[in-house]
């Protein structure tokens, strides 16, 4: 009977690192998907604050408030550094 190798990863190991190989996949998908929820957003909000349709009410946000509130969005995401100028 051959002896299995000193490297060699015994079966219950190998699916063991496997689902921990998918959890973090998992992990990162998720992160992934709220990242671009947020993107979602705060591109939504820009949208709506600078659409400029003749036939509406003069109340829809205006472009500084958009930019602001997609600002926010993104800071609140954590997809922004929260310090100093973004320019």
């Amino acid at each position: 009977m051959p002896q299995p190798k000193p490297d060699a990863v015994p079966a219950s190991e190998d699916t063991n690192l496997l689902e921990v190989e998918l959890n973090l996949l998992k992990a990162r998908v998720s992160a992934a998907e709220k990242q671009i929820q947020a993107l979602a957003e705060a591109t939504l909000a820009l949208a709506r604050g600078l659409e400029a349709r003749p036939t509406e009410e003069p109340v829809q946000m205006h472009p500084e408030q958009a930019a602001r509130l997609a600002h926010e969005l993104l800071l609140a995401a954590g997809l922004l550094a929260s310090g100093g100028d973004t320019t």
